[in-house]
């Protein structure tokens, strides 16, 4: 057998919670994942060389929850060049076929240099958006441009009142797709147009994100096309396209990342399996490139708690060895009358997504955009550089 290193490896550790559901020592169940997530067999099959080799998953800790019953949180570290130093294979080890099992959450990650370094983390961060969109130290505004279904010159009008209004960032919709009744390429290049032209007028320096989506053939096709255009970021769900495809195409064409979460909401409906939102939408996609995450904020029309959310800000902004912070986006039925509650709760940092409420606001987008701004001066002042 080849030798897998001469040195004590680097390793990187998973904190998984345990719902223990049936008469086994949680102990077992521990050792169950370690073996599961890295060799597969039997615990008294695996090679003595592989075992002294530190191949196997470790359990580091095992500690009862307070007043979590049969819950336990159990610490496994793991070789962090069993990843391959690569996204897909990094997500297989943390939680490849026990994703299939029930009573696993994975709760926290602590990741050493060489993982972080391998997979780059944001490119532009916080100070990078906020250099792009020319904004200083308050929130950055954010809307989405929808409906599907809309013809293009009736999108474009609205791009166009949204940055007339004072909005930072116009994202698309994640419905936004290449779709007959607006294509892509005729969709987009109107949009930048009118954003760019209102840009022209007001001197500000709003930024139109495109919904990047379809194939892999395509998705490769609409970045490369939107950075022709001078667009400098994109919107995308990494969960549909594919994180590692985020992270490569990203890179590749020097574009900032929105992060949308659908299709991630399996992984939080239930306290006993998945992943918390901290951990995917904070920290996993932190890693792959993200540098806005948004989410749906507590108190609007999905279920996510303010102690998630703050979490879920926390591990997009908090230090990550040599990886840029990233800014939080809370949304999902937010409205106006929200904005200062938000602003105390998330801070400066923070991208506020205001969505279908601008639109119920005012049949005038730009009056409802230039209000939803008067509310964060309201809390922020004239925005301090």
């Amino acid at each position: 057998m080849t030798e897998t290193t001469s040195q004590p490896a680097e390793r990187f550790s998973v904190h998984y919670r345990i719902a223990v559901g049936d008469n086994r020592p949680v102990e077992e169940h521990a050792a169950d994942i370690a073996l599961e997530q890295t060799v597969e067999i039997p615990g008294d099959c695996v090679p003595d060389e592989v075992a002294a080799a530190g191949i196997v998953g470790r359990i580091e800790k095992i500690e009862p929850v307070a007043g979590g019953g049969s819950r336990f949180d159990a610490v496994i570290s793991y070789r962090a060049d069993i990843t391959g130093f690569c996204v897909p294979q990094f997500l297989n080890v943390l939680y490849g076929n026990i994703s299939i099992k029930k009573g696993i959450r994975i709760t926290r990650l602590d990741l050493p240099e060489s993982l972080l370094a391998a997979f780059g983390g944001p490119q532009f961060g916080v100070e990078g958006i906020r250099r792009l969109a020319g904004v200083g130290k308050r929130p950055l505004a954010s809307t989405a441009l929808k409906p599907i279904g809309l013809p293009i010159p009736e999108l474009a009008a609205m791009c166009a009142a949204f940055a007339r209004g004072g909005l930072d960032i116009i994202k698309e919709d994640h419905g936004m797709a290449d779709l007959h009744f607006h294509p892509f390429r005729e969709r987009v290049a109107r949009c930048q147009e009118a954003v760019l032209a209102a840009n022209a007028q007001t001197g500000r320096n709003t930024l139109y994100f495109p919904m990047i989506s379809g194939s892999f053939e395509r998705i490769a096709d609409q970045f490369a096309f939107v950075k022709g255009l001078g667009v400098h970021g994109v919107l995308v769900a990494p969960a549909l396209v594919g994180l590692d495809t985020v992270r490569a195409l990203a890179h590749r064409h020097n574009l900032a990342v929105m992060a949308h979460p659908a299709f991630t909401g399996t992984h939080f409906h239930s306290p006993d399996h998945g992943m918390t939102p901290a951990v995917l939408l904070g920290t996993i996609f932190r890693l792959i490139g993200t540098d806005i995450s948004v989410f749906p904020n507590y108190g609007g029309r999905f279920s996510f708690t303010q102690a998630e959310c703050v979490e879920l800000a926390d591990a997009l902004r908090a230090p990550l060895g040599s990886l840029k912070p990233a800014l939080p986006a809370p949304a999902g039925g937010m409205k106006l009358d929200r904005i200062e509650a938000m602003a105390e709760v998330f801070g400066p940092d923070t991208v506020l997504l205001i969505g279908g409420a601008l639109l119920q606001h005012s049949n005038d987008l730009e009056k409802s955009a230039s209000t939803f701004m008067q509310g964060i001066r309201k809390v922020f002042g004239d925005d301090p550089r």
